[in-house]
């Protein structure tokens, strides 16, 4: 009977360490898309409401147990006929992001803050931004990554004004984390509770 009790809070134990781990806990690279709205009287100064942005590229650190660092940029999309942009938009955006546990077993959702350097029709603009998003983890190397900016240009600045981005895109997990110095590597859990070498 004692046996069984031991057992079974062990496998609850590995269960819950499971579920409820960080799945944002190493390097990773994404590709996607994105798309901006200004409001109605920065529409106006702008030339443009929505616009957007093929391909956006990130690539993402680690640097503590829940905190990591994000850097990305999003090209101006070129016109495919059906989507176009009236005004230039590029941007390259850095972000710390806070990393929370994971929830419905694949899903790790995160907040960030940061800022970007916006290059617009006039000239290059710093912004503040805050936001949140979350990866979901089709495997433990691929996952679906959706976030929402919202980028703040102070009325100072003549080539910008503040905004909402959201992106969308695909990521994949690199395990450079992994690897320490000398070529020795470490066992580590991975999201699925295996172990990625």
């Amino acid at each position: 009977m004692l046996k069984k009790v031991l057992l079974l809070t062990f496998i609850c134990c590995v269960t819950t360490s499971v579920v409820s781990q960080n799945l944002n806990d190493s390097w990773q690279i994404g590709v996607g898309v994105g798309i901006t709205k200004f409001g109605k009287n920065d529409a106006a100064f702008i030339g443009d409401t929505h616009q957007f942005q093929v391909p956006r590229v990130n690539l993402t650190m680690p640097i503590g147990e829940r905190f990591s660092i994000d850097g990305a940029i999003s090209f101006n999309t070129i016109d495919v006929g059906f989507i176009s942009n009236d005004a230039k938009y590029f941007s390259m955006d850095g972000s710390v992001r806070y990393n929370f546990d994971a929830i419905l077993e694949r899903f790790s959702p995160y907040v960030f803050v940061g800022g970007s350097i916006v290059d617009s029709d006039r000239k290059m603009t710093p912004t503040f931004n805050i936001g949140a998003g979350g990866i979901y983890w089709i495997t433990d190397a691929i996952g679906i990554n959706p976030q929402l900016y919202y980028k703040h240009s102070l009325e100072s600045f003549e080539s910008m004004r503040s905004h909402i981005q959201g992106t969308l895109g695909i990521v994949f997990r690199l395990n450079w984390n992994n690897v320490f110095v000398g070529g020795n590597h470490a066992g580590k859990r991975s999201s699925s509770g295996g172990f990625c070498f």
